[in-house]
């Protein structure tokens, strides 16, 4: 799978290097670019294995939810959800953790798991077309932010969202629609973030909690007449799950207090402390969410003007997180592959090959740590080595350019 996937991969860089660079893209490129991204979708659904059993747990908190229970009171293995168990059941993982997903996630599972209770087709298409609805957001959004609609190829023919998203099966495909979707609605006003723009981020944030590092920079954008429609939304779709108290965060709980897996910084911080304490795992998470949060304020502090600048933001908090926070799953960069349509950079676009081909490796070398300490290290060594020669790059230009032309 590695050797297909590095080859699908060349094959899209130099097709979108070729499609960017190009002055003058040829006329009907766009609509090409549109139809062979659907044409990818569309084969992938049709042809490639699942790769994920996330959709599994989703049709099963959909299930659950029309038992008419309350998804986050009771994990899989609990006695009291025997009666709700079949084949499919057999597919989730971490059947003794309950659900980490947000209420509009779980509204929306429960709509999909009517439709079709027996497999996960409808969560596969649906996420497909949310995809698919994505790209068409981009393409509003390059042309409103004068750049070449045809630069959406980046995004378009990334392999990661193309295999992620369809055989996958990720619900971050809905949540980066509405995140996308807040962006667009924000465009509209010249970048300053309106009541619609708040309410589609309220969406994406509970969605998937990814989306949540976007909100200060909206806040920043649109002021505090933004925060209302930010969090009543937010309340409106938590208060139906109220009722399990505590609960309702025990699946996050659990989430925060064990997963690293696929993390860069976070892993080699954790081993580093591992050796000297054993809150070592606490003190790694503690420090690296931090580091986030003052990355986040720094851009706050730095965000440029206008929807270009909102979105610059947003996807540098989001990518700060991938690389400083665990875990990093290749399904969350799909988060950050937009902001290549803006944002060639080479250390991004490497990060969407390796961060994937890294992860799914691991299972050719199954129970073996020292082997995948070495694919963490194959993986993440070029992409840190090329953001770190582009920094050093940038701050060579800006000190040839003088005082004066710094902004």
């Amino acid at each position: 799978m590695v050797r297909g996937y590095a080859l699908a991969w060349v094959a899209y860089v130099v097709a979108a290097g070729i499609i960017s660079r190009s002055a003058r893209p040829p006329r009907g490129a766009l609509v090409w670019i549109v139809v062979v991204a659907i044409g990818l979708r569309l084969v992938c659904l049709a042809r490639t294995p699942a790769l994920s059993t996330d959709m599994w747990r989703y049709l099963w908190d959909g299930r659950v939810a029309n038992a008419g229970i309350n998804p986050y009171r009771y994990a899989p293995d609990a006695p009291q959800l025997r009666h709700l168990r079949d084949d499919n059941w057999q597919s989730i993982n971490f059947k003794p953790i309950s659900t980490i997903y947000p209420p509009a996630a779980q509204v929306m599972f429960m709509a999909l798991a009517r439709v079709r209770e027996a497999d996960a087709e409808a969560f596969r298409w649906t996420f497909a077309l949310f995809d698919i609805g994505s790209i068409a957001l981009l393409i509003c959004l390059l042309r409103r932010t004068g750049r070449p609609p045809e630069r959406v190829v980046w995004y378009a023919w990334c392999p990661l969202a193309v295999t992620e998203v369809t055989a996958g099966a990720h619900v971050d495909a809905a949540g980066l629609f509405l995140l996308l979707l807040a962006f667009a609605l924000a465009a509209r006003s010249g970048g300053r973030p309106g009541p619609a723009s708040a309410a589609a981020l309220a969406g994406a944030v509970m969605t998937k909690g990814y989306a949540v590092l976007a909100a200060p920079f909206l806040l920043r954008r649109g002021g505090w007449r933004a925060l209302p429609w930010l969090t009543l939304p937010c309340l409106l779709l938590i208060a139906p799950y109220l009722g399990v108290g505590g609960q309702l965060f025990g699946g996050l709980h659990a989430y925060v207090a064990r997963w690293k897996v696929n993390s860069s910084v976070f892993f080699l911080l954790d081993r580093m402390l591992e050796a000297v304490t054993p809150l070592h795992f606490e003190i790694t998470r503690a420090v690296t969410i931090a580091l986030v949060i003052a990355v986040t304020a720094w851009l706050v502090w730095r965000q440029g003007s206008g929807v270009e600048g909102l979105m610059k933001a947003s996807f540098a908090a989001i990518f700060a997180q991938l690389l400083l926070g665990a875990p990093t799953l290749p399904w969350y960069v799909v988060w950050v592959a937009p902001a290549l349509c803006w944002w060639t950079i080479p250390s991004g676009v490497l990060f969407t090959f390796t961060v994937s081909a890294q992860y799914y490796a691991r299972w050719l070398y199954p129970g073996d740590p020292a082997a995948h300490d070495k694919l963490l290290l194959a993986g993440y060594l070029p992409v840190y080595a090329l953001l770190l020669g582009q920094l050093i790059l940038w701050r060579l230009r800006l000190r040839r350019s003088g005082p004066s032309r710094i902004p």
